[in-house]
């Protein structure tokens, strides 16, 4: 019996040793919403998170109720940037990702502005500066 105790007792040891490696995770996650400045939600817009000290990018895009996930990040810092197409870009830097942290960032974009360019363009007339008199 001590023989099954003994074999009972290094197994044991063995799975709750490596059980730590296991289930040990050092990810988080990054969430939120992206709306414009009325609090309407933006659908389709773009999400890139950068890592500061490793250049790991990750993209994700805005469902049709506005919100992001960008799961299984490692710990670091990370640049957010946020855009979609008729608003100005937006870009958050130096957010901490902690271990097994889920941090929620949401995003006001606000309209871009509109930039018209107009040309006008016409033919020079001839004046005739040498006669006052005016012409038929």
């Amino acid at each position: 019996m001590t023989k099954d105790k003994a074999l009972l007792v290094a197994v044991l040891c063995c799975v709750f040793s490596f059980s730590s490696l296991l289930f040990g995770q050092a990810n988080g996650s990054l969430s939120g919403t992206v709306a414009d400045k009325t609090g309407s939600v933006i659908t389709g817009a773009a999400v890139k998170i950068n890592a500061q000290e490793t250049g790991l990018t990750r993209e994700a895009r805005t469902d049709d109720s506005g919100p992001y996930l960008v799961p299984l990040l490692p710990v670091a810092h990370y640049t957010i940037h946020v855009e979609s197409q008729g608003f100005q870009t937006t870009e958050q830097r130096d957010v901490r990702l902690q271990v097994d942290e889920q941090r929620e960032i949401d995003f006001t974009l606000n309209p871009a502005s509109v930039t018209q360019n107009v040309e006008v363009s016409a033919t020079q007339v001839a004046v005739e500066t040498t006669n006052p008199t005016l012409g038929r």
